[in-house]
């Protein structure tokens, strides 16, 4: 529309509900790949212009990558959340394979893990979690957990997030920069405002642990 600035994070975030909903009403749609490969020069424009935040998101990139190594599933829990939504959203994004969608839930899972570790490291102060997830009920949690999940990741994100949105953002850019350089073909490149509706996903689902008492199973 005229005059309508360029979408925001939540805008994608809004989309990324709603090719889930869609999907699973059985209408047609299809997500496009992404326009552009994000490799390792783009990804350092796209950093040059953070400021300062920069490396703490490459510092946050590499300690993801540290501690995704060491986890060997996520919680009982979280874990069927991941797949069952990574499943819902397998038909309108074709781009998205599961293992692409294993891979964003678990380094974002990761990532706020490595914040909760020393949060200072990352330029946030603390690491805030949301307390709205109600109490389980006969040792069982909601039936619309993933649907309060997702709504989580788009309403209540800034407040859970721990580091600044630049931090985020370029966090979001070098996670789309892994995902991307294995890629041979473009038609297979998932799109970073998918990668970033994932990745919240992922964040919230470590939010869901706590807030449970839940923990992901890890090596050693």
């Amino acid at each position: 529309m005229p005059g309508q600035g360029p979408p925001t994070p939540l805008d994608a975030l809004r989309r990324l509900l709603s090719w889930g909903a869609k999907a699973r009403r059985g209408q047609s749609l299809s997500v496009k790949p992404a326009g552009r490969r994000i490799d390792l020069g783009s990804a350092e424009d796209r950093l040059s212009g953070l400021g300062a935040a920069a490396d703490n998101a490459r510092h946050l990139d590499e300690r993801a990558e540290a501690v995704t190594a060491k986890i060997v599933s996520l919680s009982p829990l979280t874990a069927g959340m991941a797949i069952d939504y990574i499943d819902r959203l397998a038909r309108p994004i074709p781009s998205l394979s599961a293992k692409a969608g294993v891979e964003i839930v678990t380094r974002s899972y990761a990532a706020h893990l490595a914040v909760e570790e020393d949060p200072q490291a990352f330029g946030a102060p603390d690491v805030p979690v949301l307390g709205s997830f109600p109490p389980l009920r006969h040792g069982r949690p909601p039936q619309d957990i993933i649907t309060r999940a997702v709504k989580a990741s788009r309403r209540n994100f800034p407040a859970i997030r721990a580091v600044t949105a630049p931090v985020w953002e370029g966090f979001v850019v070098l996670l789309t920069r892994r995902l991307h350089a294995p890629v041979e073909d473009d038609e297979d490149l998932v799109a970073i405002d998918v990668v970033d509706g994932l990745a919240r996903f992922g964040w919230v689902l470590r939010q869901v642990d706590i807030h449970y008492k839940l923990s992901p199973e890890l090596r050693g």
